[in-house]
């Protein structure tokens, strides 16, 4: 959330929902260099579906979050939109990135509609009409990408246009609100089509994620640090979408509970060569039927997913719990983990605990 001012200890912060509310703890981020925007969240704005069941919201949220781990051990000081499983109105995201002075915002997306079959990816980016900087930052993008999807082995599907555009609606402006609302210079960028199985397959294997996540941190980068043009610019389109989520449907987190469980131990064992297992403790005190700690996952330095955990019923009676997890193979040359619970309202997040491995 973002702060809008501080009185002693308190925070006022504006709320995913785009009200105003106060904090009486937590740890403030000054200084953000950039904003990423995992598209859509909650339980009505999931995004495209895939056949295979995957959301989009998921997709989006698991890249930022790596994303954004790239970027923070580059040394820069990131912001997510979101951070779990719940609903926020564009106009919100545009506001968090423009309050906190942002010197870049890229909103994360996989397409959903069918597009012809393809020996390349129909990665598609969209930018601001009015700003040259946007158009660099989402040639960046697309050149990163590209490359980094392209060595995969995939039955692709791509629109005959593909590439970076702007988008603009009958009235003529840019016509999607993440790219028209920011005064912060953005882009939008669909990796991919969940909608085709083959991607939606790709997209479930462990190393997608790192690799997707990797390339869009390294154009991101390239945007900051260099002049580089970018590539992939075509004709624009004419377009009006439909509406996303409005703040009367946005449903705030509780701000009096913490939104996430927090790891609080982890004892790492060796199994045998390169495989290990972890005992992690949990603390969430909110835990109750309803909503509890549903998860834990272990990601390498790399920012993949070597484990994960779902835990199917609340520990309200054993408050801090702990839970193995074992025969967790990890390559030799990751020497790092970090451990992460999920809450079953809102996702992942919450403190993590990172260990060097034996």
């Amino acid at each position: 959330m973002v702060i809008t001012g501080i009185d002693g200890t308190s925070f006022s912060v504006l709320t995913p929902c785009g009200e105003t509310a106060t904090l009486r703890d937590g740890s403030p981020i000054h200084d953000v260099d950039v904003v990423i925007d995992p598209g859509h969240g909650g339980p009505i704005d999931t995004g495209a579906v895939a056949p295979t069941g995957l959301a989009e919201k998921d997709l989006n949220l698991d890249v930022s979050f790596a994303v954004s781990e790239l970027l923070t051990a580059r040394g820069l000081s990131v912001l997510l939109t979101r951070t779990g499983d719940y609903p926020i109105p564009i106009v919100v995201r545009a506001e968090y990135a423009d309050r906190v002075g942002a010197r870049a915002l890229v909103s994360i997306h996989h397409n959903a509609p069918v597009a012809p079959a393809s020996d390349i990816p129909g990665i598609e980016i969209f930018v601001q009409s009015e700003s040259s900087e946007s158009r660099r930052l989402g040639g960046l993008l697309y050149e990163s990408t590209m490359e980094a999807l392209g060595r995969f082995d995939v039955d692709w599907d791509r629109a005959p246009d593909a590439g970076v555009m702007t988008v603009i609606n009958p009235e003529g402006l840019d016509a999607y609100g993440m790219i028209r609302r920011p005064e912060t210079v953005s882009a939008l960028i669909e990796l991919g089509y969940l909608a085709n199985r083959a991607e939606a397959e790709l997209y479930q294997r462990p190393e997608y994620v790192p690799t997707a996540a990797r390339a869009v941190a390294d154009a991101v980068l390239a945007f900051l640090q260099t002049n580089q043009p970018g590539s992939g610019f075509v004709k624009g389109r004419v377009f009006r979408p439909g509406r996303g989520v409005g703040r009367d449907q946005c449903i705030e987190p509780d701000l009096e509970l913490s939104l996430y469980p927090n790891v609080i131990g982890v004892e790492v064992g060796g199994q045998g060569s390169d495989t290990y297992s972890f005992d992690v403790t949990i603390s969430s005190g909110y835990d109750s039927a309803e909503r509890y700690a549903d998860g834990i996952r272990i990601i390498g330095d790399d920012g993949r997913v070597y484990a994960d955990l779902e835990l199917i019923h609340d520990h309200a009676a054993e408050q801090p719990f702990t839970r193995s997890l074992s025969d967790v193979v990890i390559p030799p040359e990751i020497r790092r983990v970090t451990v992460e619970a999920r809450d079953l309202r809102y996702g992942w997040g919450g403190e993590t605990v990172s260990v060097e491995l034996p």
